[in-house]
């Protein structure tokens, strides 16, 4: 057989990466990104661990590995030729369906060894799919952010036109207006509180002040706040609290867990309905729940409700007010206590919200007191 140019140039890249240094074969090893090298013919010469966790080869394979062996993507054979045949470096997107979802920025480039026409092809994966999903949540949170603010300062400029119109001379109509632009402000002020609240949670800048206090008291004074709105619409609201049982937590920041958990529970109940509040001790931990007769999350829905602004049944979510981020600063505050939290619901059934506190140290009583007490007590 007369070798040819092609065999030769083959042979030569095979030889090349046959003796590559220690060194490179070490870096190849370790690296994150995916390498893959293939000759003109679509043989694989190289593939490093990563690459090879993105594409497993076949369980058998009797010749030499090819590209089409691993993947049959065509933009990603296509970036391969292009590069062989145009001399000329390729970058694309590549997505990995096989089990969850995965991204690629790929860059192929042409490898010139022993002439100007490229013998073989290098292709980098760069994994993109944290930074993807990342930007989407970012595109996501200022698009909702967006309508957010949008709502009450369209209805802010209503009632100001309506004022300028009306003039002061109607001074029911004038409190009527007014009476609305305060409302408008205080859902404003509401969602600025909770933005700011939020960024403060998840950049970690927030420093708890753990104590161990008694929680049906604490819910008793939260409740206190909510008592009114329940008691308007009906709602009984039953605290199931024992009351030997102590939380280690910050006050200020378990308060607006109760708070928020308690008012999604008397805003999202049906007229006399209830809400129950219970907690068991488990070990070293609290469980805590709060359960309510209302009217459920679609099951579509409950992956997601601890989403910055994602509402559940949205028309009737933006009725009730709130700034669609009570949810989210709750998991990060319940998480920041070191627990988690959870929800169980059907729709026209109702909710319960679970979630996890650690349990105050119980106190200890010394042997000195305890004989003393006895000595007093003949």
């Amino acid at each position: 057989m007369i070798p040819t140019e092609e065999n030769t140039d083959r042979e030569l890249v095979r030889e090349l990466v046959r003796v590559a240094h220690p060194l490179w074969r070490t870096i190849l090893a370790t690296m994150r990104e995916g390498v893959l090298v293939v000759d003109r013919r679509m043989t694989v010469l190289v593939q490093n661990p990563a690459a090879t966790e993105i594409f497993p080869p076949p369980p058998i394979s009797s010749r030499p590995l090819r590209l089409i062996d691993l993947t049959r993507d065509p933009a990603l054979h296509e970036g391969f030729q292009q590069a062989l045949g145009q001399g000329a470096s390729v970058e694309l997107r590549f997505e990995l369906r096989r089990g969850e979802p995965r991204t690629f920025q790929v860059r192929i480039a042409p490898l010139r060894i022993a002439s100007d026409t490229p013998q073989a092809a290098l292709g980098v994966f760069v994994e993109i799919t944290a930074l993807e999903r990342l930007e989407r949540v970012r595109r996501d949170f200022f698009a909702n952010l967006s309508h957010e603010l949008r709502t009450p300062l369209a209805a802010i400029l209503a009632y100001v036109e309506m004022l300028q119109e009306i003039g002061l001379d109607d001074p029911e109509h004038v409190r009527r207006c007014l009476d609305g632009l305060f409302r408008q402000a205080q859902r404003l002020h509401a969602l600025v509180r909770d933005i700011t609240d939020l960024a403060e949670i998840e950049s970690g800048a927030t420093v708890l002040s753990l104590e161990a206090l008694p929680l049906r008291a604490l819910v008793e004074d939260v409740l206190a706040l909510i008592q009114p709105r329940a008691e308007g619409r009906g709602i009984a609201i039953v605290n199931e609290i024992p009351e030997e049982i102590q939380v280690l937590a910050d006050p200020l920041r378990l308060t607006q867990i109760l708070q928020n958990l308690l008012d999604n529970a008397v805003k999202f109940n049906r007229p006399n309905g209830c809400v129950w509040i219970r907690a068991r001790r488990l070990g070293e931990h609290l469980e805590v729940s709060i359960a309510d007769t209302g009217i459920g999350i679609p099951p579509a829905d409950q992956p997601r409700i601890f989403e910055r602004f994602y509402r559940s049944e949205k028309s009737r979510s933006r009725e009730t007010g709130g700034s669609g981020l009570g949810l989210a600063i709750v998991k990060h505050l319940v998480q920041l206590h070191g627990g988690e939290i959870r929800v169980r619901s059907e729709p026209g059934m109702g909710s319960e919200f679970t979630f996890s506190l650690k349990a105050a140290p119980e106190p200890r009583v010394a042997q000195g007191a305890t004989s003393a007490d006895a000595m007093t007590n003949e």
